[in-house]
């Protein structure tokens, strides 16, 4: 008990109170209390929690031993201020801690949990998760916070391991190579595949989804894939064989399985991982495929392969095209190597080849000598090249046998330089022979020639004989031309009726060469001339020659061969059957030939070419009875050409195909005009238009007379096509043809330049001609030459005798016309009558005509 005794004064009296307490009772209620709290203390430290009481208003913490030893601070009660127990712990964390207060204080009262991090040393983390509550005061300001922190590391580590498994298992799941899928064993349904399993099979989770589904959207091929998918994973084959399944669009795709069972959420499923060997197969049995081939081809070359050692050269494998070229079995030689047994090169030169091997990687189609078992000689090309074959480094040789090849090449070199018909070098060969001889001739101070001939009318020959007797006559001219000079010269071929004699080492002074050079050609020339005898017929071929001296006319092959042909060209102009040497001069005329040629090739587009017409008159009634038309070129810079030449070079040139269509055109439209002003009787008169041989080659020439006709509304009966002789020397057939044609039309022919040509009868009765044209050489010398006056009365007496019409041309004296009369040649032309004039004169001459 406890005594206590106060003084109190009452009214005056002073009065000593006494009380007896009894605190049996409090100490009990203190007891207690400290026995609860040792009780909680003990509960706490069993629990490992440690409790804090943070007090707001003054920022003070107090925080149990186990609180501070929680936080790394010494095991004891701390009683510091609030930022001392959090220093320790980061700020990234302590910012989260301020937030989550912030809501706290924020809303009302209420529980506070938040986990954060703890660094202790040696880089380890510690995980708290503080519990705590929200006292506020009687004006509700936050006043004080407790708590408990509890140490939870274990678990928070046991999750991260797991959710690191898990993230390791979705990820070797998402990247793995292979197709893997996750399937309810009970239902087969899918729960998860992989991206790869999309790619391999071409199925999405949505369409397995889909297919699990009995209102499938798949296509019913599709669904059956699918449910043989499921089939084989829910009762794989126990020996795991290749099985083939599908891709979605039906494709068959060859893979192996492995499955395992596992549990997720509690569920029973099988995890499959399918591997695609489709291209494994595939390239397996292309290289099966590919080993096959490679053992074909070697057994089954033509070449000899063979296989050897790399270190001793010794056969491992021969072909059965070794065996045929050398004569040696593979058994014969397997185990020995080709320098033992002695069937290519020499081994002192096997290591240069190996060399040369091993810096270049392979030597290909390299010509060497060998031997067969029989001791025959082998020419062969050889390749070779290093291979591996099970881990050794050996050598695969390929060997063909080109001997026949080598004659093949010499034959074909022989070719390439002779002429086949005759034997004789050809152009390159005389080219190369010529550059030689130039050279050597300059070092040694000699002179040489170059002749260049050709037949004279050889064409003539083959066309009206055939080619077999053409060739004949060129292997004979052959013999002749080898037989008339010397060995050291050269005869050469050129083409054609073309020969180049090459004569070399001529010594003497420039005159004297040249005389020795004519008198050459003019052996040459008589020679050559003689008759030869063929299939019965006597042929008489004469040549023309052009001459160029070397080095006088030329140093290099090409300018030399191109001035003998100048010459040769000369020697033709000037009546063939002759020689000419060259001379400057000749080039001269050559290039102006040339520029001519240039010029005429322009003078259609630039509108050079006019028409001229002469009359042809009937001498009975001086009637103007027809018209022959003439081309005339006027050149812009050297005036009006002679007909002569310029026609002459369109011929030579083939223009004569661009310009006869024009002068054909041409002269229709004149004519036209004439017709339509009534100044011709188109029953009584003919338009002459000569016509090229060139042009009836034309496979379209009847087509382009007709246009010219219909174009300018003019009846063929008005047209007349001169023609000379030459037109049947080519394709004679083919030209009667298309002159049928024509006079079917109505158009009609005459024959130009009668008798000066290449003449024979069978062919004027055959070629449908209603006119002959006497030639005016024959007609200018008639009353002085008896000869000539002779022959324009067989061919009137023939033409009357065939029942053809007879023109007379070039008249110009009335004695001529007055002979022709009494011939009964009534129809000429001539400047008797009236020059070759433009159509405006041609046009003044019909309106004079009676």
């Amino acid at each position: 008990g406890m005594l206590s005794a106060q003084k109190v004064e009452l009214e005056g009296e002073a009065y000593l109170i006494s009380t007896f307490v009894d605190n049996r009772i409090r100490k009990e209620a203190e007891q207690a209390l400290i026995e609860s709290q040792e009780r909680l203390d003990l509960a706490l430290d069993s629990a490992q929690l440690g409790t804090w009481d943070w007090h707001i208003p003054t920022g003070r913490l107090y925080g149990s031993a186990r609180a501070a030893q929680l936080h790394g601070l010494p095991a004891e009660p701390f009683n510091e201020s609030f930022d001392a127990f959090f220093e320790g712990v980061p700020e990234e964390e302590r910012f989260n801690m301020r937030n989550a207060y912030r809501s706290l204080r924020e809303g009302p009262a209420g529980n506070y949990q938040l986990t954060y991090r703890v660094p202790l040393a040696h880089g380890a983390s510690r995980y708290l998760e503080s519990r705590a509550r929200l006292y506020r005061d009687a004006a509700d300001k936050p006043l004080r916070m407790a708590g408990t922190l509890l140490d939870i590391t274990d678990q928070v580590e046991r999750e991260q391991r797991l959710s690191a498994s898990e993230e390791k298992f979705a990820s070797v799941f998402q990247t793995s190579p292979d197709p893997i899928c996750v399937m309810l064993a009970d239902s087969a349904h899918f729960i998860e595949i992989n991206t790869s399993f999309t790619q391999t099979f071409g199925w999405t989770v949505a369409d397995l989804q889909e297919g699990a589904d009995t209102s499938s959207a798949l296509t019913d091929a599709s669904a059956q894939h699918l449910r043989q998918l499921q089939r084989i994973i829910r009762a794989p084959a126990q020996t795991n064989p290749a099985l083939t399944l599908h891709h979605k669009n039906g494709e068959p795709l060859t893979c192996v399985l492995s499955s395992r069972h596992i549990e997720v959420n509690g569920q029973p499923c099988i995890v499959t991982t399918l591997r695609d060997i489709t291209q494994q197969q595939r390239a397996e049995a292309a290289l099966k495929a590919s080993e096959e081939k490679f053992a074909k081809a070697f057994h089954s070359s033509p070449d000899a392969i063979t296989i050897s050692e790399l270190v001793s050269g010794r056969y491992l494998e021969v072909n059965d095209g070794f065996t045929r070229l050398t004569g040696y079995s593979s058994d014969e030689v397997i185990g020995r190597s080709p320098y033992e047994l002695g069937i290519w090169g020499d081994s002192s030169k096997r290591q240069a080849l190996l060399d040369e091997l091993r810096e270049k990687g392979r030597i290909s189609n390299r010509e060497v000598l060998g031997r067969a078992k029989n001791g025959s000689p082998l020419t062969v090309e050889i390749s070779i090249e290093m291979i591996t074959l099970k881990e050794a480094r050996c050598l695969l040789l390929t060997a063909r046998d080109i001997s026949q090849l080598k004659s093949a090449q010499a034959q074909v070199r022989h070719l390439a330089y002779h002429d086949p018909l005759t034997n004789l070098p050809n152009r390159a060969l005389l080219m190369d022979r010529l550059s030689q001889q130039t050279s050597l001739l300059k070092r040694h101070d000699l002179r040489g020639a170059l002749l260049f001939l050709d037949l004279d009318h050889f064409k003539h020959i083959n066309d009206s004989l055939g080619h077999p007797v053409g060739d004949s006559v060129l292997r004979i001219i052959t013999a002749r031309l080898e037989a008339s000079v010397r060995s050291e010269d050269t005869v050469a071929r050129l083409g054609g009726d073309e020969f180049v004699v090459l004569l070399t080492g001529l010594k003497g002074s420039q005159q004297e060469v040249t005389d020795a050079v004519c008198h050459i050609a003019d052996t040459i020339r008589q020679l050559l001339a003689e008759p030869m005898f063929l299939d019965g017929q006597r042929l008489q071929v004469t040549p023309s020659i052009g001459i160029a001296l070397i080095p006088d006319h030329g140093a290099n092959p090409a300018d030399l061969l191109k001035r003998a042909d100048i010459a040769l060209y000369r020697a033709k102009d000037a009546g063939r059957n002759t020689t000419q040497l060259f001379h400057f001069e000749m080039q001269t005329a050559a290039s102006q030939r040339m520029r001519m040629e240039s010029d005429l090739r322009q003078a259609l587009a630039r509108s050079e070419f006019s028409l001229h017409f002469q009359p042809q008159v009937d001498a009975r009634s001086n009637r103007i009875v027809g018209a022959e038309a003439l081309l005339r070129w006027t050149h812009p810079e050297l005036g009006p050409q002679s007909p002569s030449e310029f026609i002459k070079i369109l011929e030579d040139s083939g223009l004569i195909l661009e310009a006869g269509t024009w002068v054909l055109d041409e002269a229709c439209r004149a004519f036209s005009e004439l017709l339509k002003e009534g100044l011709l009787d188109p029953e009584g008169f003919s338009l002459c238009v000569n016509i090229s041989p060139r042009q009836f080659l034309q496979s379209d020439f009847v087509e382009r007379v007709q246009r010219s006709l219909l174009n300018h509304h003019l009846p063929y009966s008005m047209l007349k096509l001169e023609v000379t002789e030459g037109i049947v020397i080519q394709n004679l057939e083919d030209t009667i043809e298309k002159m049928h044609q024509l006079i079917a039309l109505g158009a009609s022919f005459a024959m130009d330049d009668f008798g000066t040509g290449y003449s024979s009868l069978t062919h004027l009765k055959r070629l449908p001609v209603d006119t002959l044209k006497i030639d005016q050489s024959f007609v200018r010398d008639a009353i002085q030459d008896p000869n000539d006056a002779e022959i324009i009365r067989a061919i009137a007496a023939m033409a009357h005798s065939l029942g053809l019409t007879v023109v007379a041309e070039g008249v110009e004296q009335l004695a001529q016309l007055t002979y022709l009369q009494t011939l009964d040649c009534h129809l000429y032309q001539g400047y008797l009558h009236s020059r070759p004039v433009p159509l405006a004169q041609f046009r003044e001459l019909l309106q004079k005509t009676p």
